[in-house]
């Protein structure tokens, strides 16, 4: 994952050297010829595009890339030929310059939001080194350079890729968080540079004097390289393990410090930064190809024109005989060149046929939506504070029109909150079964709701720990964890020593980080020293200034502990208080009989950074309870322990050893120190550890025992994983293989209750089989090429021919709402397929719980071991359900049809990808309502929403919270990110941010259902008004000698698309809404108009098409006739026409209008005044560039004649009437979804302002043609209950 987009290095050297800014004369500025840093970029950021100076030119040269904007542009560059001209030459420029005026506007504005966006950016503050006060001073981070020493504390924002030279940690070490970065929560271990050497060995800016030899700057954000050259001539390598990178936030350390090596524009973050991606909707590729049939029909209509002027003008033998046509010169004449000019003319005359404000308008009505998506309350989280992000601003209509969701389960579907409810040791189960009392019961009637769980203790009061396993830890103890052979049971305790381990393992295997304090920082943000206390720690004055003067860290002594001040620092990780209990000690008699064992360590408690008032107030499960991702605290009155976690399965793991009292109590790199109850306090020391990946789906760590220096390797995995690399002693031995037995059995009963699992294994190494694996795990990890290949051959050498301890169930529960949200999706006609890395049987379980799976639906549950036998089950399955339902059509009801749901495993999926079979999986798969694709990589996720959305042609879109998810978000049409509890990687590569997945059924069957009718509706409108003048001006063209001559004022056709008729269009785009969004939730059918794209049909461009001829026949010919006895001149009759035009246009708009509200009356009233006003000022003035009359005081003349009138209405009226008679028929006698949902919600208006209260839970779905009854019969009938203080009034129905 290094380089994340592909950029490729600069050309050059591949070093280059950074030299400290303090070996530097303090009056030397950074950017002097002769300071050796001038040639790297400050800290100073700069995403905007444009400045004062370069945005008008580079603005327009970017616009002129659209092929719009180039065509209109000809389009007037041709007018200002004189042989072509149709138009006054200098307002034909008019309508042109205001569409590139508005796009210029609106991208100025997006650039001014992120100019402020890097202005807020740049104004951060850090402490900088300062070589003039030698001490560390206040600055922004555009002031810092590379070669500038930097302190930042913990929780502080790197500001620049930076060195790591000293940290307050004694082993040298601090902690990243890099969700900023690549979007993992999980700590990142950095460590300073060792081996450098200074005067009395203590580091002090003044005394690091060395130049750093580094890589040239990259994207490669898990990448670095470079040297430091001693004054011996002895090198100390750097890597990435010695590199800050910007973005990252300090964790777990005090105070850092380092040298600036990369800053601004050359830090990693900042070259792998991106903009959201571009992606053209379904009905924008629709709208270009109906632009290609306006560009056909402009060429024909210029053609016929051309033609027919040339044919016209043959008729007359002379030239002068022709009317109102002067021609220069008798060459001009020629009917053949007459109909090549006027062809030009024709361009320019019927250029609107091609909708220029069409691409500006819809990006206007765009923004439109994602502002009131993006400000919708209804879509706001507010426990963890989010709303809903739009990064992806053109895509808003296909979220009308999605076919397929492909969702991950674990903190999608799920909390991702981890609880500890069972494990299996020895073939033992036991289970943790909660203990409640009478009253415990949740709002919703559960008694497992997280919400019962205290929110005080470091365990859950609630859960019943199992009297056993008590009894056998409190006597845990080194001697007792001392190696036997496991295949030989203990007389006194069978599991004795398992029970030890398997709890061991779950402290200690993990990459669980600790600390004992709260991390506060001696300096403060101005760089100036503390005085006082500090981390209950005293300092003399001396040390202070030492510090504060030379940045040198003075001796730490030691002095009793004192309290800490109210510092910002300590208030931003304070906790409410939390009940405490001993760990060790025996719990209430009430929870058990277990005996208490000697060493107790202090209480504790546990809770979190989170906020709980916020998790009380709204009834949810608070992160104490429910393990997440992130931190614990404990206390133990003094001190203040932080547990740090890369997964919410290890703390959740961490957490239940420690209620058991085995207690993780510190970790570094070399060492574990854990709490034994039956010994005390413990150090391990950590031999390696073997990170977990996805390829070998197992994590190990090896110890070694401090008694007997026994080295064992701890593993946890996936069953599949663990399982599979036992000893074959397993195999051979009936007792133990019946052990292996019976945790199968467990592990699939946890399963089948929707529990997460995880195996538990050991191995005793002996110190020969360590040392020669270490050298082979020490050549692959130094390879230089394919390193990760040989890294994970060597790893699986060693996690082989394991003893088996056992396994855990953790319980991962469904977020609120999923079962109503999916339930909701697949009424509405959206297949839901699940792809997840879980076990099958966890998967089908909550699958089942989420309602993604129907009670009542068959189960095809496919596992191969080859590809013949998937290809041969694919094809049964289908020939079954084939024969399935051809029975169901010939004696099953309609409403009784069978409805199936697919599972399939991750090897078999792995075969039915195959390019040969892949048909064939598909074909299953679409007689399926669902599919559940268990233990499916990131890459099998990728392919299966490729396979659909390019096999189908289907809208996809794909919801994940991870890094996994990653891949399918960016394949599917719409990609959502869940920003959950695994970090923000998939929320970055998303074009949509959700906090819940409940928020999904808002977000399509609302939002997805307006803005896909709205812009569906607004686009037809567009090409028919676009269209309708055109055919009127062509119809003149018929008396005019086909010579270009134009019935209507210049500025009017100029003006007609842009401001006299721009408005209400796109306030209805923003703006109108077809059923409200509490009928859309409650009928999800009618988000099937979408899917079947009933709004913007291949036919759409065409019906449009016939309207605008008709409504022009009617506007064009009523006129001709109500004006041809009349002595009216051309301006007249033109000006007729328009305002009889602009009342049909805004009429017309009207009908398909389907909510009012003030903005809509509004612009529509406006824009027929607007017009109308102009009309009277601009007749009013004398203007020159029309030809060949002038139409001054031709409104006011116009306007005083009772045919002007007479002519504007019935040309209106019979215009507007098909329309009307149409939605009319529309309404009554074939209404579909959406007319059939209106009426519904007219009743209940109705019933509402009768002062009753409605209750619509039973009223079943109204949209259906029919209903089934119990006794088969249908009725057209859906009963409406109506309820006033509690009690049925009356029973309603609706036909």
């Amino acid at each position: 994952m290094g380089n994340f987009f592909n950029k490729s290095n600069k050309s050059g050297p591949r070093f280059r050297t950074v030299v400290p800014n303090h070996m530097v004369e303090p009056d030397i500025p950074v950017k002097h010829k002769s300071h050796p840093n001038r040639e790297f970029r400050s800290n100073r950021i700069k995403t905007t595009k444009y400045s004062l100076l370069t945005f008008l030119p580079k603005n327009l040269f970017e616009q002129f890339h659209r092929f719009a904007n180039l065509y209109f542009i000809l389009v007037v560059a041709l007018n200002w030929v004189p042989q072509v001209q149709a138009f006054g030459k200098e307002i034909a420029m008019i309508p042109v310059i205001f569409v590139l005026a508005v796009t210029a506007v609106k991208d100025a504005f997006e650039d001014f939001r992120r100019y402020k966006s890097d202005r807020k950016i740049n104004r951060h503050t850090c402490r900088r080194y300062s070589s003039e006060d030698k001490r560390y001073v206040k600055s922004e981070w555009m002031e810092v350079h590379a070669g500038d020493f930097v302190h930042l504390a913990c929780d502080e924002i790197i500001p620049a890729d930076i060195l790591l030279l000293h940290s307050s940690d004694p082993l040298g070490i601090c902690h990243l968080e890099t969700s900023n970065l690549d979007g993992e929560t999980n700590l990142k271990q950095r460590q300073i540079v060792h081996g450098l050497k200074y005067q009395g060995n203590k580091f002090a800016v003044q005394k690091f004097k060395y130049k750093v030899e580094c890589e040239l700057p990259n994207a490669e954000i898990y990448k670095f390289n470079g040297y430091i050259k001693l004054d011996s001539g002895e090198k100390v390598s750097l890597n990435k393990d010695n590199l800050l990178l910007r973005g990252c936030t300090i964790k777990n350390t005090d105070f850092v410090e380092g040298i600036v090596l990369y800053a601004g524009h050359e830090t990693k973050a900042m070259l792998n930064n991106r903009s959201p991606r571009y992606k053209r909707s379904k009905l924008e590729r629709r709208i270009n190809r109906d632009v290609i049939y306006c560009v056909i029909l402009l060429l024909f209509l210029c053609l016929f024109c051309a033609i027919a002027s040339g044919i016209w003008l043959s008729n007359f033998e002379d030239s002068t005989v022709v009317l109102f046509i002067p021609f220069e010169s008798l060459e001009w004449y020629n009917p053949y060149f007459q109909a090549f000019v006027v062809f030009f003319t024709y361009i320019i005359i019927f250029q609107t046929v091609i909708p220029l404000p069409l691409y500006v308008s819809v990006e206007i009505v765009k923004l439109g939506q994602v502002y009131f998506i993006n400000n919708d309350i209804e879509l706001y989280y507010e426990p963890m504070d989010k709303r809903i992000e739009c990064r992806a601003l053109n895509i808003t209509e296909d979220l009308g029109q999605i076919e397929y969701i492909f969702s991950d389960k674990t903190g999608t579907l799920t909390e991702n909150q981890m609880e500890f409810k069972s494990c299996t040791i020895g073939g033992t189960d036991y289970p943790h079964t909660p203990e409640y009392d009478d009253d415990d019961v949740s709002e919703t009637g559960s008694r497992f709701s997280l919400a019962n769980i205290s929110r005080t203790s470091s365990v859950m009061e609630n859960l019943k720990l199992e009297p056993g396993l008590e009894r056998e830890i409190s006597r845990m103890c080194l001697r007792s964890l001392n190696s036997v052979n496991l295949d030989v049971p203990d007389i006194t305790s069978p599991n004795s020593q398992r029970i030890q381990e398997f709890f061991l393992l779950m402290a200690i295997c993990n990459t669980v980080v600790v600390t004992q304090h709260a991390h506060e920082d001696l300096m403060d943000d101005s760089g100036s020293i503390l005085e006082g206390h500090y981390k209950g720690k005293n300092k003399s004055q001396d040390d202070l200034d030492k510090l504060s003067r030379t940045g040198e860290t003075p001796q730490k002594k030691n002095f009793p502990i004192l309290n800490l001040p109210d510092t910002p620092a300590t208030r931003k990780s304070a906790l409410p208080p939390l009940v405490q209990r001993e760990v060790g000690t025996p719990p209430t008699s009430k929870r058990s009989n277990g005996q208490a064992g000697m060493g107790n360590p202090p209480p504790i408690t546990i809770s979190s950074s989170l906020d709980f008032e916020r998790y009380r107030e709204f009834g949810i499960s608070t992160p104490s309870e429910g393990s997440i991702a992130g931190s614990s605290y404990m206390s133990d009155g003094s001190q203040q322990s932080r547990y740090e976690a890369e997964s919410p399965d290890e703390l959740a793991l961490v957490r239940a050893a420690c209620t058991y009292g085995c207690r993780l109590m510190k970790r570094s790199v070399e060492k574990v120190r854990v709490w034994l109850p039956g010994e005390g306090e413990v150090e391990f020391e950590i031999l390696e550890i073997l990170q977990f990946d996805s390829t070998r789906k197992r994590m190990s760590v090896i110890v070694r025992n401090p008694n007997n220096k026994e080295l064992v390797m701890f593993t946890k995995g996936a069953d599949t994983a663990v399982l599979g690399v036992l000893h074959r002693k397993f195999k051979e031995d009936k007792e133990l293989h019946r052990l292996v037995k019976e945790t199968e059995k467990h592990i699939l009963d946890y399963a089948m209750q929707g529990l997460r699992t995880l195996c538990m294994a050991k191995r005793i190494l002996t110190r020969r089989e360590y040392e020669e694996w270490k050298v082979k795990y020490n050549e692959a990890s130094a390879a230089m090429e394919d390193r990760e290949e040989k890294i994970l051959e060597i790893t699986c050498e060693i996690e082989k021919d394991l003893d088996l301890l056992g396994a855990t169930g953790i319980e991962d529960k469904l977020q609120e709402g999923v079962p109503e949200t999916i339930d909701k999706l697949r009424k509405a006609g959206i297949k839901v397929w699940v792809l997840t890395g879980d076990k099958q049987e966890t998967a089908i379980q909550v699958a089942y719980s989420s309602k993604l799976i129907g009670q009542k639906d068959q189960l095809i549950v496919i596992n191969a071991e080859d590809k013949q036998c998937t290809k041969d089950l694919l094809e049964h399955h289908i020939q079954q359900i084939d024969r399935d339902t051809s029975g169901q059509t010939q004696s099953s009801p309609p409403g009784n049809k069978q409805e199936y749901t697919l599972v399939i495993d991750g090897r078999t999926l792995a075969f039915a990808l195959h390019e040969k079979m892949e048909d064939i999986f598909l074909k299953l798969a679409q007689k399926c309502t669902s599919v559940v694709c268990c233990r499916s990589t990131p890459i099998q996720k990728g392919s299966v929403v490729k396979l659909v959305r390019d096999k189908l042609n289907k809208l996809t879109l794909a919801i994940g919270d991870g890094a996994n998810d990653v891949s399918m978000i960016h394949v599917a049409d719409i990609g959502i990110g869940i920003s959950g509890q695994e970090g923000m990687q998939a929320v970055m590569a998303s074009d949509f941010a959700i906090s819940r997945f409940m928020f999904l059924q808002r977000l399509l069957l609302v939002h997805g259902h307006w803005c896909y009718c709205r812009l569906a509706r607004f686009s037809s409108f567009m090409f028919y008004k676009s269209l309708g003048i055109e055919f009127t001006m062509l119809w003149f063209q018929l008396y005019s000698g086909y010579s270009g001559s134009l019935q209507f004022n210049s500025l009017f056709l100029l003006f007609i698309h842009v401001l006299f008729t721009a408005f209400p269009p796109v306030i209805n785009g923003i703006f109108d809404k077809d059923l409200m969004p509490e009928t859309l939730l409650k009928f999800p059918k009618v988000y099937k108009i979408g899917i079947e794209d009933k709004q913007y049909t291949r036919f759409s461009f065409f019906f449009a098409l016939l309207d605008s001829i008709y409504q022009s026949v009617i506007l064009y010919w009523v006129s001709h006739f109500a004006y041809g006895s009349e002595s009216v001149g051309i301006w007249e009759f033109g000006t007729t026409q328009m305002v009889a035009l602009i009342l049909i246009i805004l009429f017309t708009g009207a009908i398909d209008t389907y909510s009012w509200i003030w903005p809509q009356w509004l612009t529509m009233i406006l824009s027929f005044v607007f017009f109308w006003l102009f009309a009277i000022v601009c007749h009013a003035i004398w203007f020159t560039f029309d030809h060949p009359a002038n139409p001054y005081w031709v409104m006011q003349n116009t306007l005083v004649k009772p045919i002007h009138v007479i002519t504007v209405v019935i040309t209106t009226v019979l215009s507007l009437l098909p329309r009307f008679v149409i939605r009319i028929f529309q309404r009554t006698v074939f209404p579909d979804d959406i007319v059939k949902a209106q009426l519904w919600e007219k009743s209940q208006h109705t019933r509402r302002d009768s002062s009753h209260s409605i209750d619509t839970q039973d009223t079943g779905d109204i949209i259906s043609s029919h209903q089934t009854q119990p006794n088969g019969q249908r009725s057209s009938e859906s009963e409406i209950r109506i309820r006033n203080g509690g009690s049925t009034q009356t029973t309603t129905t609706i036909t």
